[in-house]
């Protein structure tokens, strides 16, 4: 069983080490010339190209791994089929059972893997295209259709441009009493981080305080103000990204109550979830692929095997993904939405391994 086990975790991992940099070196090249305007647009050259893709390969791969997963496990078994090792296995006693118990650990230490690397890769990643504004960090960072508010020091602020990393433009602060009621509003032309503080510039207030129906004007400061903050350039970015973009710590405290980022606590913690179930969807995809590739009959190739998972794989990529958005957008809880395609995958695999049991 240890040889059994060695074989099939080595030729397992070398597949999906392939599989992998063949799926980021395809989708970063497409990815990167559906930007090449953009890339060299401020003057970049052939080197920012590589620059984007390298930026890019932890949010691409972070979309991708959990399919990388089902193609490597099911090339592994195309291999097994066409070299007839399949029938040598099955002639030793390797049935459908004993067979995902020995690809079980390398699966789960893939997917474990792949997690961690995510972890720590994405959210630096993703801060370093913000700052570089390119892409779709274009559209997705700080715009007037997509402004950002937050609530800092008892202040409802909202910002609906990013300039560039260091400086915000087109703020809005409104200065509250304890009972909730607007006491100043001041506006900003911009913000402009420098040292450990932001200077605001362009600056207009309006006393609301005691107005009582009073119309009042908007008074202009010619000198520049010192904007005190908890927030630098770092956490600006943190909010402005996409939930599933951040580090399942920068999820995990978002997603506590009046700690929010730019979307809604419940976002964070699906995208939370998501990520920690990986290994699990993994592990239930695994369950639907071994049994489908048991095809031992002499001029089986395993292609039509491989066509069905691969066909297994994308639906469950599509399920998950609509489930995503639900939950996401909080028209479903987040448990359900997390266990619907696990559990449903679940039993369509433990019938097929009763299936391929009973042949």
């Amino acid at each position: 069983m240890r040889l059994f086990f060695s074989y099939l975790s080595k030729s397992f991992f070398s597949i999906w080490i392939t599989v992998v940099f063949g799926f980021l070196v395809l989708i970063g090249l497409l990815d990167s010339l559906a930007n090449a305007g953009d890339i060299l647009a401020d003057g970049g050259g052939f080197m920012d190209t590589f620059k984007y893709m390298g930026l890019r390969a932890p949010v691409i791969f972070d979309r991708i791994f959990v399919f990388t997963i089902v193609v490597a496990i099911l090339l592994t078994f195309v291999k097994l089929i066409r070299q007839h090792e399949l029938v040598a296995l099955l002639g030793f006693g390797i049935s459908v059972p004993k067979q995902l118990l020995l690809m079980t650990p390398v699966v789960l230490a893939t997917a474990l893997t792949s997690i961690t690397i995510i972890d720590y890769a994405i959210a630096p990643a993703v801060r370093s295209l913000q700052a570089w504004g390119i892409g779709e960090y274009k559209i997705k960072n700080i715009t007037v259709e997509n402004p950002l508010w937050l609530e800092d020091n008892g202040r409802i602020i909202k910002a609906s441009r990013r300039i560039d990393y260091n400086t915000l433009g087109d703020l809005e602060l409104y200065d509250r009493s304890e009972k909730g009621a607007i006491n100043e509003v001041l506006w900003a032309e911009r913000a402009t981080f420098e040292g450990d503080n932001w200077t605001l510039e362009g600056i207009q207030t309006l006393e609301v305080k005691g107005s009582d129906g009073e119309r009042r004007m908007a008074k202009k400061q010619l000198n520049p103000r010192l904007w005190q903050t908890r927030q630098d350039p770092k956490s600006i970015a943190r909010l402005a990204a996409d939930p599933r973009d951040l580090s399942m710590s920068e999820m995990r405290d978002f997603s506590k109550r009046g700690n929010s980022g730019s979307k809604p606590r419940f976002a964070y913690t699906f995208w939370q979830a998501h990520r920690i179930t990986r290994p699990l969807a993994a592990w239930v995809l695994l369950l639907v692929a071994v049994p489908l590739m048991q095809k031992t009959g002499r001029q089986d190739t395993g292609d039509k095997a491989l066509i069905i998972g691969l066909g297994m794989g994308f639906l469950f990529l599509i399920i998950d993904g609509a489930m995503a958005t639900f939950a996401a957008s909080g028209g479903m809880a987040v448990p359900i939405a997390i266990a619907i395609p696990i559990a449903l995958y679940a039993v369509i695999g433990t019938w097929l391994c009763l299936k391929a049991e009973s042949l």
